[in-house]
């Protein structure tokens, strides 16, 4: 799991709640109905923007993101390196019997598409389109996190308005205007909380995911090119080396995992 998004939710919370309990009257912070008009507004307006679908896909793409690694992107010009020398000594047919040492399945795709001999344009086309179809979950996830926290604000002013409403109502007891006022400020807090610390630096998150793997989704279309025309595995390993900043040497290559 990557561990900054826990610790950076955990230090959050423990932030802003040890600082509430520090204080006098944290129970009011905690009002059911504040709660209720935020994350219920907030989920009603992820359903009146999202298809069930969609909404439904959002779970396994969140604990995705909450397992993500970052590709091993030395190991992956090893292992595309390493390919490329395969193929180049002993002919593509040669590359049937590695199939199982690779679990990502973009890169299997490409080296299948070299040993059925699949010319080089329509493979990269099809790489592509298919590295944009393993990218499109965590891009609705971005969308949904960025919707989130545009709600979670907006249905805090929406309870505050509520509430003061209902507080200019009853003005006639001085004493109970300072509790009401706190209460009604309380879905702001609730909103901007839910907003700054868990839907927009999520979805900046998932965001960097993407790149990260749009990267190695990259790498692996620059080595099945390579692969496909017979280009040689040196050159391939310097073309790489761009992307990993690694000069290109004579490492042992490690296993490849999927891309998260």
């Amino acid at each position: 799991m990557e561990k900054s998004t826990p610790i950076g939710l955990v230090a959050g919370l423990v932030l802003i709640f040890g600082t509430i309990m520090m204080g006098d009257g944290w129970v009011t912070f905690f009002d059911p109905v504040s709660l209720v008009i935020v994350m219920g507004g907030t989920v009603a307006g992820l359903l009146v923007t999202f298809t069930m679908d969609e909404m439904k896909s959002a779970v396994p793409e969140t604990k995705a993101f909450m397992g993500f690694q970052v590709p091993d992107y030395v190991a992956l010009a090893d292992q595309l390196t390493d390919l490329a020398r395969t193929a180049r000594r002993d002919g593509p047919l040669a590359l049937d019997g590695r199939l199982a040492e690779i679990e990502e399945p973009v890169l299997r795709s490409a080296i299948e598409m070299a040993v059925d001999g699949v010319p080089a344009e329509k493979a990269a086309a099809a790489l592509r389109t298919e590295a944009t179809e393993a990218i499109a979950g965590p891009g609705l996830l971005v969308k949904l996190f960025n919707k989130g926290g545009m709600y979670a604000p907006a249905f805090g002013m929406v309870g505050t308005l509520i509430g003061l409403i209902q507080l200019l109502q009853n003005l006639n007891d001085p004493s109970a205007i300072g509790p009401a006022m706190a209460v009604a400020m309380i879905t702001t807090f609730w909103g901007a909380l839910l907003a700054n610390l868990i839907f927009l630096p999520m979805a900046a998150k998932v965001q960097a995911q993407i790149a990260a793997r749009a990267k190695a989704y990259e790498m692996i279309r620059v080595g099945a090119a390579a692969i496909l025309t017979g280009e040689s595995p040196g050159a391939l390993a310097q073309q790489l080396s761009r992307y990993t900043g690694v000069a290109s040497g004579s490492a042992e290559p490690a296993p490849l995992r999927k891309v998260a």
